[in-house]
């Protein structure tokens, strides 16, 4: 939990659009408490990642949250081939009506374009794995294919972002680009174009 709760204050400090007006309204958003939130503010500013809420070393802190990885992922996969085309599979997770957070190729193809979406990945809810695995069987098969269910179990889909009104839901940016550099090759280069982009949009802030 402790981890949980270090991940989503580092990932609304690396949000380019969000800026906390306290300690105490960031601790409300990342759901802890204010002193975890002091404690670690404090804990970075020693490190000269942070001065008070503004960040002053996106790349250091965004290699801190990277390192914050679970030791094992639960994930399923899917074989399904029926949709020619990735906005009618966003249109059927969509009908689920379940949470859910696209990363990897699919995401960085939703924002950025750059690499072709061979696999789809997506976080859900540990509690609703079994959902999922019952949807997915009636229109596809089972193990290995072209879909991968991740479960989030340090809330990798915290802070994560809509696009547009009604579109699909993507992890927020430093998951990302952490998800990307695990997959390495062509998606360790999208990732350091997500993160460079980041690094820009949070220094302009300054």
């Amino acid at each position: 939990m402790a981890r949980t709760k270090l991940k989503r204050i580092m990932a609304l400090l690396l949000d380019p659009n969000y800026n906390p007006i306290s300690k105490y309204e960031l601790a409300k958003k990342a759901g802890c408490t204010p002193s975890w939130v002091i404690m670690t503010i404090k804990n970075f500013e020693k490190q000269g990642i942070v001065k008070g809420l503004n960040v002053k070393n996106s790349r250091k802190l965004f290699n801190i949250f990277d390192k914050m990885r679970p030791k094992k992922q639960i994930s399923r996969s899917y074989s399904i081939y029926q949709f020619d085309s990735i906005n009618k599979l966003i249109e059927l997770l969509q009908k689920f009506g379940r949470e859910y957070a696209f990363t990897t190729y699919t995401a960085e193809n939703i924002i950025q374009k750059y690499l072709f979406s061979h696999r789809v990945d997506v976080y859900v809810k540990k509690e609703e794995l079994e959902d999922w695995h019952k949807e997915l069987t009636k229109i596809g098969t089972y193990g290995g294919g072209n879909i991968r269910i991740m479960v989030s179990t340090q809330d990798e889909m915290f802070n994560k972002k809509q696009i547009g009104e009604k579109g699909p839901w993507i992890v927020n940016m430093p998951q990302l680009i952490s998800d990307l550099y695990r997959e390495g090759g062509p998606a360790k280069e999208a990732g350091d174009m997500l993160l460079e982009n980041l690094v820009k949009k949070i220094e302009a802030k300054k």
